[in-house]
């Protein structure tokens, strides 16, 4: 028997009175408008598709790679931030690690508790110029050889610069496989990200980070982000890593193509100290941003709900398309596909998450460790 909810829905970028039905485990209709029957219960907030992160490298002191109870924490602050999707992301893993992560994490996807929904490989296919935190010493081309565990199939998003040899025909081969290509960590030209649009990648890593800056007559990646209508774009929306007047630069050229992703580091949710991640140490910055030992970005402490207000209250985005930007949006990037599951969040008239349900089932609000903060 179905279930019909009714209540202030943010869908599509709009927010109106609207209604969601469910049957079972998963979404069978959303709409604006009034409910096509009496509903079964009328919610107080926001109702919005659930929030879905593209980018998390760890938090509550912990990396993705580090096991089971790892994982366990790391969902917990997901989900009681509002997030029923995210992508696990190894940074420029080396093989071991890889080999070795990569079965959990696909155990961690059948899993019908965890919000695990595949994997993010961030590098090693990265250039050297823009490495930012990754080590120099794990980055490679794919002209020397793409490893086999590129293959597994919990793999669902790479990050690649582009300008590498061989890289060109790697984002085809990964596109054809139906994996999303994103393109980052680069020095490319403008050129060169057209042509490896053209091979098939359809997302940019959190643009204006490690990338060639924006010149007027070498407008780079950045440049092609900005304007090229078959890319999303990828924003860390903490007001460090990109500054208010750019991130409403973002806004206004790209619209709904704007992707928010946390980026987010063991820091995250994490006590004032020193973690780990990549072999690299980090910790919180005097920005609130997570930095390697000699200041580099490394990362940031956002989670998606704060990035998500962060973009209405930093640029002129509405709290409807700051949610669209943040759920609906990033699934589309990444041809995740995850609409068809009842995964909701329901927000208060601040953004702040009340709720989360997943796969048709309203989950006990889980501590993060710690409390809301505006």
């Amino acid at each position: 028997m179905s279930v019909l909810l009714a209540g202030d829905l943010a869908l599509d970028g709009s927010l109106a009175e609207g209604w969601v039905e469910l049957d079972g485990a998963r979404l069978a209709a959303a709409a604006h408008g009034p409910p096509p029957r009496e509903p079964d219960e009328r919610l107080d907030g926001i109702l919005s598709p659930g929030l879905c992160d593209l980018q998390v490298n760890g938090g509550g002191g912990h990396e993705v790679t580090d096991g089971a109870a790892a994982l366990d924490a790391i969902d917990a602050i997901q989900l009681a931030r509002g997030v029923t999707s995210y992508l696990p992301t190894l940074v420029s893993p080396d093989d071991d690690t890889v080999e070795r992560a990569l079965p959990e994490l696909a155990a961690r996807m059948a899993d019908p508790a965890s919000p695990v929904v595949g994997v993010h490989v961030e590098g090693p296919f990265l250039s050297r110029e823009q490495a930012g935190m990754h080590p120099v010493q794990r980055l490679r081309s794919p002209a020397d050889g793409v490893p086999a565990w590129l293959e597994h199939p919990a793999v669902r998003l790479v990050t690649i610069a582009p300008e590498l040899p061989g890289a060109l025909d790697l984002i085809g081969r990964l596109s054809d496989r139906g994996v999303a290509v994103s393109l980052g960590h680069s020095a490319a030209s403008a050129e060169v990200a057209t042509l490896a649009i053209d091979a098939g990648a359809c997302l940019v890593t959190h643009v204006f980070n490690a990338m060639a800056l924006m010149h007027p007559r070498a407008p780079g990646l950045a440049g092609v982000a900005l304007t090229d209508e078959r890319v999303h774009v990828a924003v860390i929306a903490d007001g460090v890593h990109v500054h208010r007047p750019m991130l409403e630069l973002i806004r206004r050229a790209v619209g709904a193509r704007a992707v928010l992703v946390t980026d987010a580091t063991p820091v995250t949710g994490a006590p004032a100290g020193r973690y780990e991640m990549a072999g690299v140490t980090i910790e919180l910055g005097p920005d609130g941003a997570a930095h390697t030992l000699d200041g580099t970005l490394a990362g940031s402490t956002l989670t998606l709900d704060r990035a998500a207000r962060n973009w209405h209250e930093m640029t002129a985005a509405t709290p409807a398309q700051a949610l669209f930007a943040a759920g609906q949006a990033p699934a589309q990037a990444a041809r995740l596909w995850t609409g068809l599951r009842a995964d909701l969040v329901l927000l208060d008239s601040a953004g702040m998450v009340r709720r989360a349900m997943r796969g048709g089932r309203w989950l006990d609000r889980p501590t993060d460790g710690e409390a809301d903060r505006p």
